[in-house]
């Protein structure tokens, strides 16, 4: 009889993938280590909390049979706690195993589908499975996104996404489903189980991801990998904003009846009651919902949106669509008028208060009308200031105005899918959080990917200014030999053309107290004739290595390393020609690479704006600015990077794209100018400025109580 044999190569002991570098598979070799001798005694502690909470069910059970249960399972843990510990650590190691391959899910064949009752308790454990990743991975942080990239380096791919990660959330869930199925549990005896593991194991990752970064980051992957703040200027927590006037209850004397507060009320005593037809009847909320949401399709003209009278006889229009001519017509009550003229009122604030084009204002069109019908739905969009939808609506100008500037197209699909979704279903709490909680995902994975972008730039810069150092220093020090020992002009041009970059690149990778760059000053005094060449052969050797380095390819590398050794010998007319003629070649190729890079500064004398921007820079670099462009538009730049070494700065888009670098005094004389300006941090949202310009205005117009005209 055949017997199937278990796949070794899957197991805790199984070897890495053949087609990964050596370094690769030592690294996942390492840290699968770390996982099977850091795991353990979490789960222990997991088994152990799950046992106590089976004890407390037991003694507080109402039955003997579920008592009995209780204790079946107890003694069932005692038996396959090693087992259930070995299968989970094992589904870890199987995931490591598989870094940067497709998700197991992915790879399955399709199923063939099938209809069958779903059993409760099953639903119940996918959603609490489905919640419990949901919070790790809002705990995880920077650590998890670090490590996302460290991961991805060692094999090759971008960076890892959530249910790649084989120390993320989606994994511990995985090995928990995995590992716990062999167990047999009653299925609320497997809720309290996955409790006791989110407690215990999942809550507690951080110091395996920790541990885990400190480990790669030692073995030279992305060391200097930090998570950088996000790119949008931080702002106070939503809970701890105060609420816009039109929130709060007007004052009371004792003992009054309650009243109407807000903006409704404000807008009835400017406007006054409006009248009404003893001739019609006032649509319900269904009626009124479905009119608005078949509106969008006959309404061509977006500037009927921003007027109160087209867009209320638009509805009315829609309303007694197809009604006979002797029916009673519908119209809107007067409470939904009040509430498509507030809404018309707080979009057209809005539309002032951002610059004049741009994605916002589009955006801006196409949801006017599913606020209108979540105001209609919920009286609490006026009153509540973290009422669902208006907290949508305020994600939904963060994005357009952070990622969709410069026509970035990435967000552009799945905010379509949001808003196809907010015209077609009705507008319920559970609708708009689901969209907030979605837009929020895709505005995060934006954020991850400008701060990669934004990173490299930075490192780029910070990579060439150190490069630049060097060569001074290098400079200087060929110099400081010149001096001792005048070499003739072919050979010093040779040397400061060709070899101050060896000497440059030296001292930049390994110091200038390093063996390898006393070296090569050993080779610069050699070649000026300071000291006795040795062997030429390991001397010719050792000036090719140098010269190699530095991008030189061998048939050209050896040339100079020839005319370098030889140049210290009296030289005929042909041979000081080809030194010359080699020279030149140097120094114009050199020319062309300091061309292609920003050239440094004037010196000028200090403005007072350059000394301000210098003095805040210096110790705060970083901060928005915004850039009048030819056509008088206006765009945001970030300053990512600042030297105070060079003054100067490198810009960056809200997508971390580099956007020009700008000395010191330029920014100065620009902001001077009024073509730039510092963006100060933003205390309030867009939603929030243009709910306290529209209550300003209608406080402003409402006649007070009792006043007399």
């Amino acid at each position: 009889m055949d017997v199937e044999q278990p796949d070794r190569s899957r197991s805790g002991t199984g070897a890495a993938p053949a087609h990964w570098p050596a370094k690769t598979r030592r690294l996942v070799g390492e840290i699968r280590q770390i996982c099977r001798e850091w795991l353990p005694e979490p789960l222990r502690l997991c088994l152990a909390d799950f046992d106590r909470a089976l004890h407390e069910q037991a003694a507080n059970a109402r039955s003997h049979v579920d008592q009995q249960r209780y204790q079946a399972t107890r003694q069932r843990l005692v038996q396959e706690r090693r087992a259930f510990e070995q299968r989970f650590i094992d589904c870890i190691d199987r995931a490591l195993l598989d870094l940067g391959s497709q998700p197991a899910a992915a790879k399955a064949p399709p199923a063939r589908l099938t209809l069958s009752l779903l059993d409760p308790m099953e639903h119940e454990m996918t959603a609490a499975l489905d919640q419990l990743v949901a919070r790790s991975a809002a705990r995880g942080g920077p650590l998890l996104v670090e490590l996302s990239y460290r991961l991805a380096v060692l094999v090759g791919m971008p960076p890892l996404e959530s249910e790649a990660m084989p120390l993320g959330p989606h994994a511990m869930a995985r090995a928990f489903r995995d590992s716990s199925a062999a167990l047999g549990l009653p299925a609320e005896h497997h809720l309290l189980l996955l409790q006791a593991v989110e407690g215990k194991l999942i809550q507690g990752l951080t110091p395996l991801h920790q541990v885990v970064n400190n480990h790669l980051a030692a073995a030279g992957i992305l060391p200097r990998l930090r998570p950088f703040p996000l790119p949008r200027s931080p702002r106070p927590p939503r809970r701890q904003r105060p609420l816009p006037a039109a929130a709060a209850p007007p004052p009371t004397s004792p003992g009054s009846p309650a009243r109407p507060s807000g903006l409704r009320e404000m807008l009835t005593r400017q406007r006054g009651p409006r009248p009404v037809s003893d001739h019609a009847r006032f649509a319900s909320a269904s009626e009124l919902d479905a009119a608005l949401a078949a509106l969008p399709r006959r309404a061509a003209d977006a500037q009927m949106l921003r007027r109160v009278r087209p867009l209320h006889e638009a509805l009315v229009d829609q309303l007694n669509a197809g009604q006979p001519l002797e029916a009673v017509p519908i119209l809107p009550s007067p409470d939904a008028d009040d509430t498509l003229e507030l809404i018309v009122r707080l979009f057209d604030t809005l539309r002032q208060q951002l610059p004049p084009a741009g994605s916002a204002h589009d955006l801006l069109d196409r949801v006017q009308l599913p606020m209108l019908r979540a105001a209609l739905a919920d009286e609490g969009f006026f009153e509540h200031r973290e009422q669902p939808a208006r907290l949508l609506l305020e994600r939904l100008l963060e994005a357009a105005g952070d990622w969709l500037e410069g026509g970035d197209s990435s967000l552009v699909p799945p905010l379509e899918q949001l808003l196809g979704r907010l015209d077609r279903e009705p507008p319920t709490a559970a609708l708009h959080d689901e969209l907030g909680a979605e837009l929020e995902r895709q505005v995060a994975q934006q954020q991850r990917k400008a701060q990669a972008a934004e990173r490299r730039h930075v490192e780029a810069m910070q990579g060439r200014e150190r490069l630049e150092q060097a060569r001074q220093r290098a400079a200087e020090l060929l110099a400081g030999l010149f001096a001792k020992a005048p070499p003739h002009a072919a050979l010093r041009a040779l040397l400061e053309h060709a070899w101050t970059d060896v000497l440059a690149l030296t001292l930049l990778r390994h110091g200038e107290q390093s063996e390898t760059f006393a070296r090569r000053l050993v080779i610069t005094d050699q070649l000026l004739g300071r000291l006795p060449p040795g062997n030429l052969e390991t001397l010719q050797a050792d000036v090719i290595a140098g010269l190699q380095q530095i991008g030189m390819h061998g048939e050209e590398a050896n040339e100079v390393a020839q005319r370098l050794i030889g140049a210290g010998a009296v030289l005929h007319e042909a041979d000081a020609t080809g030194l010359t003629g080699l020279a030149m070649r140097l120094k114009q190729r050199r020319g062309q690479e300091e061309a292609s890079a920003p050239a440094p500064a004037t010196p000028a004398a200090p403005s007072a704006e350059s000394l301000r921007l210098h003095q805040r820079l210096s110790r705060h670099p970083g901060g928005w600015f915004e850039f009048t462009q030819g056509d008088g538009s206006r765009v945001r730049r970030k300053l990512a990077w600042y030297s105070a070494r060079a003054a100067r700065g490198l810009f960056v888009t809200r997508q971390g794209q580099r956007a020009g670098e700008m000395s010191l005094a330029d920014l100065a004389q620009a902001i001077a100018a009024g073509k730039v300006r510092e963006v100060p941090a933003a205390n309030e949202s867009d939603l929030d400025r243009a709910w306290r310009a529209l209550t300003d205005s209608l406080r402003q117009a409402t006649p007070m109580p009792g006043a007399r005209s």
